[in-house]
């Protein structure tokens, strides 16, 4: 199952802490990274946020992942289940189909 996550600033971090946090936020994506678990990751640019699209078998795998989030008290996470493009064209055209008036 694929997954865009996104993530933007909650609260402020604290000073002394954000060079330790940059450098675990290295870590942990160079880590998903390397399993083949995170396709991509990125910041966004001049905001404090980023996201990524992670590749993993379940809702509980990703979640697994995400509890080891170094931003993680400080942002909004948003995640999202991504589906191929024709397949969820086709889906909506059959929920379309199937709501229109039936002829009489």
């Amino acid at each position: 199952m694929r997954f865009l996550v996104t993530c933007k600033t909650k609260f402020p971090m604290p000073p002394e802490a954000a060079a330790g946090l940059a450098d675990a936020m290295v870590g942990w994506s160079e880590k998903y990274l390397k399993e083949k678990k995170m396709e991509q990751v990125w910041g966004f640019a001049g905001v404090w946020g980023g996201g990524g699209i992670l590749n993993v078998n379940s809702a509980e795998e990703l979640d697994a992942i995400m509890i080891e989030f170094p931003f993680g008290p400080f942002v909004d996470i948003e995640c999202y289940v991504l589906s191929d493009l024709k397949m969820a064209m086709s889906n909506m055209k059959k929920a379309v189909a199937a709501m229109a008036p039936k002829g009489r």
